[in-house]
């Protein structure tokens, strides 16, 4: 969902509250890893958090709630975007191993109290959910969209253009 192009400003926004969501649950959870190093990290992340978490809602709302044109861009980020949110309560062998040593937490844990949180602001938005149908997988086993490959470019340029350099 985070390597899809920004798209117009409801996009951007619908997206970010979404995945802040999850983030914060997932940042509120590691708070209890058992590395004292992640659990820190994890407990300053989740104020950060927080914040985009209401910042977006916030948005959220007042796109939802407002003219017919943000509502429907709002609605239509929606719609585009909830096939990308399965994804994030997926497990695999990986992660249960580290949920068995109690140094991450089991994604598909997250998902309830996500879902009670986008549906509260979406209501308040008076927008609907989407039907839980079709869901877009393969991310967490490297199938990515063509999307990914231009960021990653982007973003390798200086070290290619550089290579060795130290800053």
């Amino acid at each position: 969902m985070v390597e899809l192009p920004k798209g117009d400003f409801g996009y951007t926004i619908v997206r970010q509250f979404l995945f802040s969501t999850y983030a914060m649950h997932q940042w509120e959870a590691l708070t209890l890893s058992t590395d004292t190093d992640l659990s820190g990290i994890a407990a300053k992340a989740l104020k950060e958090s927080r914040y985009h978490v209401r910042h977006s809602a916030e948005w959220v709302v007042r796109l939802g709630d407002g003219t017919d044109d943000s509502h429907g861009r709002a609605q239509d980020a929606l719609d585009d975007l909830w096939r990308y949110t399965g994804e994030l309560f997926m497990t695999d062998d990986i992660e249960q191993a580290l949920v068995q040593e109690q140094l991450a937490v089991d994604s598909s844990s997250l998902f309830a109290p996500w879902k009670r949180d986008v549906t509260d602001v979406i209501a308040r938005a008076t927008l609907r959910l989407p039907a839980d149908a079709y869901m877009q997988r393969g991310g967490r086993i490297g199938r990515h969209t063509e999307h990914l490959g231009v960021m990653l470019a982007e973003m390798q340029v200086l070290p290619r253009t550089h290579p060795g350099a130290k800053w």
